[in-house]
């Protein structure tokens, strides 16, 4: 496993994954539904991984598998975004982003483990935010989605948000019935 290997195909090789999923949409399907263009990670994400759950805890819905996945991520990622909006006008302090389709505002791309994660829409480098379902804390990686799972999965964050010890996590379970 070498660095200079994209951080997706890294994570899978950590993992133990070697089934990559036959995408049955395009990006421009993708995206045109979602209203916003999706971040490289996350393409390179979903090139190697499926819909299923990273460690047993986060679930991902690979967008571009197929409609019934992209209608599970969307479905999810607005459930997400009303919760939190909802959230947010009770108490701005702890929910104090913008969420999709806001301007600039944050796609959930995994939930579970009690947290939810994001990318930002915003135009810039690429970075991972997640938080406690209750608004009990923020963060922040500085990276695209699959270096934050390599970051999380070699025990490489340091955040007081999310629970630790994911290295005797270092699976991948692919969902059944979400192949195109």
């Amino acid at each position: 496993m070498t660095s200079d290997q994209p951080a997706a195909t890294r994570l899978s090789e950590l993992l133990g994954w070697r089934k990559s999923p036959d995408p049955g949409l395009t990006w421009a399907q993708v995206e045109d539904r979602l209203a916003t263009e999706v971040p490289r990670g996350v393409k390179d994400l979903s090139l190697c991984f499926p819909t299923g759950s990273f460690g047993g805890w986060i679930h991902f819905y690979n967008p571009v598998q197929s409609e019934r996945a992209l209608d599970m991520f969307l479905g999810r990622a607005k459930t997400k975004t009303e919760n939190f909006k909802y959230a947010r006008s009770l108490n701005h302090a702890e929910f104090p982003h913008r969420f999709h389709p806001e301007e600039g505002g944050l796609v959930a791309w995994g939930h579970g483990d009690q947290h939810t994660y994001f990318w930002s829409s915003q135009p810039g480098p690429e970075s991972v935010l997640y938080c406690d379902d209750h608004g009990d804390g923020w963060g922040q990686y500085p990276g695209s989605v699959p270096e934050f799972l390599h970051a999380l999965f070699m025990d490489e964050l340091e955040t007081e948000v999310l629970y630790g010890q994911w290295a005797g996590c270092r699976f991948f379970t692919e969902f059944p019935d979400y192949a195109g």
